[in-house]
């Protein structure tokens, strides 16, 4: 009992520093029962202190297993875990307060933690020069546009750059008040950039400063220009293009950028509508290929026949109607660059045992021809079906399917990022105005109450669709109910459709499909080939629909 209340006693002096130090601390009596549980070790193990005070260490999951440490006379040992999804480095030790009487304690710090990933993967942005300094304004990290922009190879190279370039005015103004500041113009190496410096404060005191260089919109060349003149990307879209701040989303951007720094096979799974093609481009932009072709192919999209000269090309005479000269295919197109194959779990068998080929050969064959081609192409696939599913029904080759099974990335359907809808939606608007040339600007209240609610079985795609929609039917500058479909304000708190009148199962769901293919079809002013692909069906399937619920079209 003197030992306890002397290490209690410890504790009480010690309390202040511990709580308030970035790791997790946990400290136990001879008993092995915790006596001490910081603040950050309460988050690690998203647990109260409260919770665990005066129970047995061990009993935390997963265990620390400290009683198997006194009985192995460990007196110190080092391991990392995970716990609730974040590796987490943990450093145990036992202190010998009498003779076989030991007390214990853990000190845990997270590897990996999601606002790490988010950090590094702001300094990482290849779209903007980040430097960051110490209060002396001594250079600690630059990422690499920085070195890129200015030529430099080596920190003390660039700091001379960067020293000469920032204004110490604005800059010591930021770290004397602890202030952002922003809209500072330089000219560096004959091009304007906008100066943001971004004071690091820690306990009221500024410890360092981060500067950002952006590509300043007052002169005449773009930002898009400006983009592709730092990245020379071949694609359409950047990570900066994916809007959205949800763990599930941030997890698959950080991944998807891991992923970019390789030219590893990448397999992108997810409903329809989550953005699987954007992040193909994504990837591509920040890949050592993206001075390269990006080629884009649907494969559900190209006729059976059709597809694979559509991948591979054909031969001179290859088939009645060919072109004189054969044609290179898409394989042949992507050579040192990166080839998207769209909808892959819509590929027969016959031509998955044709692309296997290609896959592990790396050359192509084009029909009607007896030569092969060497060439050097890195494969991103994307599907919305299970391909392992389709794999058990011997609907998709095994062997294609571990080939393509690299590098997976699963993007979260829109119901699952409900925090993210009101980004999305401000995003998507403004480039619907650019696009249409229109000027709405704002969305009630009510209605992005409707769209939490909402389940979008169409994913980022229908909510897009919505939107469009309700600004072609919008005469003011602002979004409200009656813009949007029935369907979508007709949907409950509890995230289903309000049924107004009795009917079976079936009636309602048919009713619903009717309302929603009607809907559709005024949005595309008629149009069933848009419609079709805003449905994501078939234009056979919707002409069924169409004579089935005997819809009147334009």
């Amino acid at each position: 009992m003197s030992l306890n209340l002397e290490l209690h006693s410890k504790k009480l002096l010690l309390y202040p520093i511990l709580q308030n130090i970035d790791e997790g601390i946990l400290i136990t009596d001879t008993s092995l029962n915790v006596i001490f549980f910081n603040e950050h070790a309460e988050k690690i193990y998203h647990t109260d202190a409260e919770d665990i005070i005066g129970k047995h260490a061990d009993t935390l999951k997963p265990s620390l297993n400290l009683e198997a440490m006194i009985r192995d006379q460990q007196r110190l040992v080092r391991d990392k875990t995970f716990i609730n999804g974040d590796e987490v480095a943990v450093i145990k030790g036992l202190l010998e307060l009498a003779p076989d009487k030991f007390a214990a304690y853990a000190i845990l710090h997270n590897t990996f933690s999601m606002e790490e990933i988010q950090l590094k993967s702001l300094l990482q942005s290849p779209y903007e020069g980040i430097a960051v300094f110490d209060e002396n304004l001594r250079l600690l990290y630059a990422n690499e546009v920085c070195f890129r922009f200015f030529k430099c190879n080596g920190k003390n190279e660039l700091h001379n750059e960067l020293s000469s370039l920032i204004p110490r005015t604005s800059l010591n103004n930021s770290i004397v008040k602890a202030k952002p500041v922003a809209g500072e113009l330089v000219t560096a190496r004959g091009r304007l950039l906008e100066l943001v410096f971004l004071p690091i404060v820690r306990y009221n005191r500024t410890i360092g400063i981060i500067v950002k260089g952006i590509p300043s919109h007052r002169q005449e060349r773009t930002w898009g220009q400006m983009v592709e003149q730092y990245n020379h990307g071949t694609a359409q879209y950047y990570f900066e293009s994916i809007v959205g701040s949800s763990q599930a989303l941030v997890k698959q951007k950080e991944l998807a950028a891991k992923a970019a720094r390789t030219i590893s096979t990448v397999l992108i799974t997810g409903e329809s509508g989550t953005g699987k093609e954007i992040f193909a481009h994504a990837i591509h932009n920040m890949s050592p290929r993206r001075k390269g072709p990006f080629i884009k192919v649907n494969c559900a999209a190209v006729p059976e026949t059709l597809l694979e000269s559509e991948l591979f090309g054909y031969a001179e005479g290859a088939f009645t109607g060919a072109r004189k000269e054969g044609k290179p295919g898409k394989f042949e197109l992507a050579n040192h660059g990166t080839i998207f194959l769209d909808e892959i779990g819509d590929m027969s068998l016959s031509m998955q045992a044709k692309l296997l080929r290609v896959l592990q050969e790396k050359e192509v064959e084009r029909v009607g021809s007896i030569h092969t081609t060497k060439i050097n192409v890195r494969v991103i696939a994307a599907t919305n079906q299970d391909l392992l599913k389709l794999v058990a029904e011997n609907k998709f080759r095994e062997d294609l399917f571990y080939r393509l099974n690299v590098i997976i990335l699963n993007l979260p359907p829109l119901r699952v990022r409900t925090d993210d809808i009101v980004l999305v939606s401000t995003a998507l608007l403004q480039r619907l105005n650019q696009e249409l040339g229109t000027g709405v600007n704002q969305i009630s209240s009510d209605v992005i109450e409707c769209f939490c609610r909402y389940d979008w079985p169409g994913n980022i795609r229908e909510l897009e669709n919505t939107l469009e929609r309700a600004i072609n039917f919008c005469e003011g500058d602002s979004i409200n109910l009656e813009h949007i479909p029935q369907h979508i304000k007709s949907y409950n708190s509890q995230g289903l459709p309000a049924v107004k009148a009795a009917g079976s199962l079936e009636t309602l769901l048919e009713e619903h499909e009717r309302e929603v293919i009607v809907n559709t079809l005024k949005n595309y002013g008629g149009n069933k080939t848009k419609t079709a692909q805003a449905l994501n069906i078939h234009r056979s399937v919707l002409y069924r629909k169409i004579n089935k619920y005997k819809i009147r079209t334009l």
